[in-house]
């Protein structure tokens, strides 16, 4: 068991998903990062690929382009407006999917994009998380769409959503258990099998 006070807080799940990435990238891939406002974050992905495109959805929240790294204001509903089919060995989005009004549609494109033998990874929080469960006890499930998400997931709504998409393959990955939110958190990096469905977050891989 891990414990963080906020202003050192890890965000474990973002370095979680840096590891996975770091399996599957090499010197020559053609990167994209869904979502890609923040150029510190950028520029750990860009030290281990040849190119990585950056998109973000709001213009102003665009970065200057840096070394390998080429920004470009971008839907993911819409990559294929932006990009060529088969264009990416690696696709990485950090906590940008429950944001995006037609999920659907997003897994498409995402397919389209990608090279084939290519892999996609991303995370999104757990609608079941342990704190957001323990809330709720006293006031009720949340609605959605809530703030700037459209949707939240459980396993199951993200097993229906890679179903109907044409990812045939894909893994779910559930990522750290216990309290986060606030001035304190304590979890586990990872769920125990019996929490599972209360982990803090879940982390895709899909495979092309």
């Amino acid at each position: 068991m891990s414990i963080y006070f906020a202003k050192n807080d890890p965000c474990y799940e973002w370095l979680h998903l840096v590891n996975s990435y770091n399996q599957y990238v090499g010197k020559s891939s053609v990167v994209l990062e869904i979502g890609a406002s923040t150029p510190t974050r950028t520029s750990v992905l860009s030290e281990k690929c040849g190119k990585l495109y950056g998109v973000e959805l709001m213009p102003e929240r665009l970065p200057e382009n840096f070394n390998n790294v080429q920004y470009l204001e971008g839907d993911w509903e819409k990559l294929s407006d932006t990009f060529e089919s088969n264009y990416f060995d690696v696709v990485i989005s950090n906590h940008v999917i429950e944001h995006v009004p037609d999920d659907q549609k997003a897994m498409e494109e995402l397919y389209k994009t990608l090279k084939p033998n290519g892999v996609a990874l991303f995370n999104t929080p757990n609608r079941k998380r342990l704190t957001r469960a323990v809330i709720e006890v006293f006031k009720g499930e949340r609605k959605f769409p809530f703030w700037e998400h459209q949707r939240e997931y459980i396993e199951s709504d993200l097993v229906n959503l890679l179903k109907k998409s044409p990812f045939e393959k894909y893994k779910i990955f559930p990522v750290v258990f216990g309290l986060t939110g606030g001035p304190v958190h304590i979890y586990r990096k990872n769920a125990p099998g019996l929490f599972r469905k209360y982990a803090a977050s879940w982390e895709i891989h899909l495979f092309k």
